[in-house]
């Protein structure tokens, strides 16, 4: 039987006051639908309706479990722990508070949680759920004053870890690297800390300490080309099977970077590309090889499409428009910074880099259908016409545009190309809540009068076009 089924013949019982029948069957049937949040509410209730207070108990901590987000749980988990467990009383109405969006106040009662017991798997639960909480409200300090007494009962990997992160987050390494030594000494066998510290002592410059803590193969020849120990790195290096690892032709890529052998560079930061195409790395190395050979357009140009992969829109858009001043002429910055503006929305930049790469590149499909939809979005009909028909000519147009093409034709009462535009745009559309309503239109447009009497449906089809 489903659970449906189940609740169904449940809920016929408890209708006709057979609770203690409803309750035995919802009982038989725990082990099939306990994490099922319905069947869960519904035999909390009736062990609640029944008076049987701590297997009610039990099952709305079940609910919770199932549905965090049960606010009838806590609710009645406040009821009954009210009087008979102030601790997880506590626990519970900071919870409350939280899913009501109001997590200063649960910040207090996870304080007199904390107070109202003596058990240590408790104090470091609230401590936990308090510093999870102050990270929330942006009290990073106070947040690491909790996690640093977790640490007070016993080491634990995990609040290592978010110490550390916490500490890099603040831009305070000194601090960050402290907290990883305690955990290396707490936990030496695991790897990913003892990495994590030899990566901080790398980026601080103490690379003989790095090489203490560096674990990985990629780590220590990353550390010796730092160093400069160029051939300990390459001894390394041959040494790797998986030529395919990612890492493998990066480090190889930086080893011929510090030979100044910059053609061989190239080959395998290409390599690199080919594996991982949108590491940000890979346009960093890039930029960098541009430096080292005095090619400031190439430099700024690549820098720009690190920050690109990294989202760093701004950044981006800064070392694009500084490619762009060293070399006006070429249009692969033009082209970026077009793609950067629309992601920011800068219309009226857009524009005028849409100019740029037309004046450039005359026949290019992106600047040309740009400017026509930016002087269409700006009701310039008879200009958004000039750009969307010479993106015919150059072909492989999408459908969409002879939609709008039929609106300026029809806006500037040329009803006959209008027709033959929305006609073009019915013959490959697919169907969409526009289709039928341009349909009727073309019908209408056989006789010049369907243009004054059909003005209000005109406004209507620009509602269609998003104007």
């Amino acid at each position: 039987m489903s659970a449906n089924g189940v609740l169904t013949q449940a809920q016929m019982l408890i209708d006709s006051e057979q609770y203690d029948n409803a309750y035995e069957m919802l009982k038989k049937s725990y082990e099939k639908y306990k994490d099922d949040a319905d069947y869960l509410e519904k035999i909390a209730l009736l062990a609640k309706t029944m008076e049987k207070s701590e297997e009610a108990a039990k099952y709305w901590e079940e609910l919770v479990a199932v549905d965090p987000n049960s606010m009838v749980a806590y609710s009645e988990l406040l009821d009954i722990y009210q009087n008979s467990d102030k601790y997880k009383y506590y626990i519970t109405r900071a919870k409350y508070k939280i899913l009501n969006e109001s997590v200063s106040q649960a910040i207090d009662d996870y304080k007199k949680a904390i107070d109202s017991t003596q058990e240590e798997s408790e104090i470091i639960n609230a401590r936990f759920l308090r510093a999870k909480s102050y990270e929330y409200l942006g009290k990073i300090q106070s947040a690491i004053d909790d996690y640093y007494r977790i640490l007070e009962y016993k080491d634990d990997m995990a609040i290592f870890y978010k110490l550390a992160d916490l500490y890099i987050d603040q831009n305070d390494r000194f601090s960050a690297v402290n907290i990883l030594e305690r955990g290396v000494k707490a936990f030496p066998d695991v790897v990913e800390l003892n990495e994590y510290l030899s990566k901080l002592y790398m980026q601080e410059g103490l690379y003989d300490k790095a090489l203490v803590y560096a674990k990985s193969l990629y780590s220590k020849a990353k550390i010796y080309l730092m160093k400069g120990e160029n051939d300990k790195a390459l001894e390394l290096l041959n040494t790797v099977e998986d030529k395919m690892n990612a890492n493998y032709p990066a480090l190889m890529a930086e080893y011929y970077f510090n030979l100044n052998d910059y053609d061989k560079c190239l080959e395998y930061i290409e390599q690199f590309k080919k594996i991982a195409p949108q590491n940000p790395l890979v346009f960093q190395m890039l930029a960098m090889v541009c430096d080292s050979k005095d090619d400031e357009y190439g430099y700024h140009y690549n820098m720009g499409r690190c920050y690109s992969y990294k989202q760093e829109w701004e950044l981006a858009l800064s070392e694009y428009l500084n490619a762009h001043k060293v070399d006006p002429t070429r249009s692969e910055a033009v082209k970026e910074i077009i793609k950067v503006n629309q992601t920011l929305g800068d219309k009226t930049s857009m524009m005028e880099f849409y100019e740029k790469l037309y004046n450039q590149e005359p026949n290019n499909p992106i600047a040309l259908k740009g400017l026509g939809d930016i002087y269409f979005d700006m009701y310039e009909f008879k200009n958004a016409l000039e750009y969307y028909e010479k993106l015919l000519k150059v072909g492989s147009v999408n459908y969409e545009v002879f939609k709008q093409i039929g609106f300026c034709h029809e806006k500037l009462k040329d009803l006959s190309s209008a027709k033959d535009a929305y006609e073009k745009y019915l013959a490959q559309a697919p169907l969409s809540a526009d289709t039928e309503k341009l349909k009727e239109k073309v019908s209408k447009m056989n006789t010049s009068s369907s243009v004054s009497s059909d003005e209000g449906f005109i406004d209507k089809i620009m509602k269609l076009f998003g104007k």
